[in-house]
């Protein structure tokens, strides 16, 4: 009879075994498809994206996308790749902007001291207002993608995790019935005299 139960204990084991690796499989499967999806979705994302300065069509059809974007109140859809172009082009116009607007004050007090200005600082200052403008929608491009990335993993560990308990159970209830069997395996009996 202690042979049975080893066989049957074993078996127990082998039947959790290729349950835990048929689930395995499964969440292997799953997460293969939603990756592959995931890169899909975001190759059609990165084709899908106007240029708005192509052509006067492209530059209608981006307009729109960009009116519902800033019209969205509710946060349903990302902004962000919509909006970039025209906070840069307000970015680069204010480049522009700042230096002759203050040559032009500077002009107003003296002449002498736009000039100056004009011709040492206006064109670093201008530079240097685009340079942070563009290095500052480039990271609020990354932050984007990245807060992409984090919800496909934080997904994919939730898928992680589902698997991991559905097999918990199945090891507990195993880990239980083999504690069983070896208790009544090596149970010590009174020697008969």
């Amino acid at each position: 009879m202690a042979d049975q139960s080893g066989s049957g204990a074993a078996e127990l084991e082998e039947l959790a075994e290729y349950e835990a690796e048929g689930r395995w499989a499964a969440f292997k499967d799953a997460a293969t498809r939603r990756m592959s999806r995931r890169a899909a979705e975001e190759a059609a994302v990165e084709e899908q994206t106007v240029e708005p300065f192509a052509s006067p069509s492209a530059f209608g059809s981006w307009a729109k996308d960009a009116t519902r974007a800033l019209l969205d109140v509710q946060f349903q859809r990302t902004a962000t790749r919509t909006l970039l172009p025209l906070t840069y082009v307000l970015g680069l116009v204010a480049a522009v902007a700042v230096p002759i607007s203050i040559t032009v004050l500077l002009w107003r007090l003296s002449g002498v001291l736009a000039v100056l200005f004009a011709v040492l600082l206006a064109v670093p200052l201008g530079l240097t207002i685009a340079a942070t403008v563009r290095l500052l929608l480039e990271f609020v491009l990354n932050a984007s993608r990245l807060a992409t990335r984090v919800e496909h993993i934080s997904e994919m560990g939730d898928d992680l995790f589902q698997a991991l308990s559905d097999v918990a159970e199945p090891v507990s209830q195993l880990s239980e019935d083999v504690r069983s069997v070896q208790f009544w395996r090596y149970r010590r009996r009174p020697s008969r005299k």
